[in-house]
């Protein structure tokens, strides 16, 4: 399992016990896969402001994130911004871009009040 991997699973876990983490993600409901280096996986996000982090490939994900397994780590950590890697072409989102901008915001609040 990647780094990244690792990440993506840890924020699901924690979102799932911070309330404030929850609230800001409440009433958003939508399906993030991740194609990182091979790894296909995803998390589900809830209206209530939970999450599900799943193996494999959703049926009908909001968007995807291909990505090299490093980078996306790196953006998990505030290493590399989203949008600037984004706009370089560091990696690619296929889907919905402007909800992809949603869990930019919330990778934000995750790094502000934790280590990742």
């Amino acid at each position: 399992m990647s780094e990244a991997k690792e990440l993506v699973k840890k924020m699901c876990e924690i979102q799932n016990k911070d309330p404030e983490i929850q609230k800001a993600m409440g009433g958003w409901k939508g399906i993030v896969q991740y194609s990182l280096g091979g790894e296909e996986f995803y998390v589900e996000y809830k209206p209530d402001g939970k999450c599900e982090f799943k193996e494999g490939k959703a049926s009908s994900p909001t968007f995807t994130i291909v990505a090299s397994p490093e980078l996306w780590a790196n953006v998990l950590r505030g290493k590399e911004d989203a949008v600037a890697a984004f706009m370089m072409g560091k990696y690619k989102i296929q889907g919905n871009i402007l909800e992809a901008q949603r869990l930019a915001g919330i990778v934000k609040k995750f790094q502000a009040k934790y280590k990742l």
